[in-house]
């Protein structure tokens, strides 16, 4: 099928052109999703979302910003992600329960993800940008997903907006990279916005007491010395590299954990 409207000027959708500031925060329609698919990655469903193929999740009513097309956290790595933190959770106590918190929900599929294999789990989202919010609020709400998403910094909101009483909690943070990540040295963790170093001390503030696993995404190529020192913070950590190519190289996670055993 060609792409709508084919025959004027349709321009290349790639990221220069979804990210640009005419573009980046229109919703986009099906068939843009599809051709951003299959310009950018040969293949017309690359933008998988919340379990679906784009013609699925568009049909259920989930809409996208153009820029979400790029930034969202798309199926197959969130599904890598999720089975990682299954793995992690497997050794919890029986009957534990989890609550799981994105600090930068965006399209709230890492978070999804994340849940899909944590049954019983519920999240809490926090997006300070308020078109990615309200639409991401409206995505949640059709897919009747548990998450409860919340408008603002996490700074401000983390601990007004708590996971409850007896739940271990599971923080997810991929917050944006920017000038962090660079060809030659690879991804310092200490210079994301903010470090993810900043993150888990807001995160011990609120749940000093309680059992949690931090879950951070990261690149195949990290600086030694801001991931040594996050490291020696956890009781127990561990870095997985996923097998699976994107732009810039492969993506992963580190695993930590905080008063997790017993």
């Amino acid at each position: 099928m060609s792409d709508k409207g084919s025959g004027g000027n349709i321009p290349r959708y790639d990221r220069d052109f979804l990210l640009s500031p005419a573009k980046r925060n229109q919703v986009i329609e099906l068939w843009e999703v599809e051709k951003f698919g299959r310009d950018s990655f040969s293949d017309p469903d690359a933008v998988a979302l919340y379990g679906m193929r784009p013609a699925d999740w568009y049909a259920k009513g989930v809409r996208i910003l153009a820029r979400t097309a790029l930034e969202a956290v798309r199926d197959p790595l969130g599904d890598l992600i999720g089975g990682a933190v299954a793995r992690v959770a497997a050794g919890a106590p029986q009957g534990s329960a989890f609550g799981v918190v994105d600090c930068f929900a965006g399209s709230c599929n890492g978070l999804y993800s994340i849940l899909r294999h944590l049954p019983g789990a519920e999240g809490i989202g926090f997006e300070v940008e308020p078109a990615i919010f309200e639409m991401s609020t409206r995505n949640i709400a059709s897919l009747g997903a548990p998450i409860h998403l919340a408008h603002g910094d996490f700074r401000t909101l983390l601990g007004t907006h708590r996971v409850p009483a007896g739940r271990r909690v599971v923080a997810f943070h991929a917050p944006p990279w920017g000038d962090a990540l660079s060809r030659e040295a690879g991804l310092d963790l200490g210079r994301t916005k903010p470090p993810i170093a900043e993150i888990v001390a807001a995160f011990e503030a609120v749940y000093g007491s309680r059992p949690i696993l931090h879950v951070v995404e990261v690149h195949e190529r990290l600086v030694p010395g801001p991931l040594a020192a996050l490291r020696a913070g956890f009781d127990w950590s561990d870095l997985q590299v996923f097998d699976m190519a994107g732009p810039t190289g492969r993506h992963g996670v580190l695993l930590g954990t905080r008063r997790w055993g017993g």
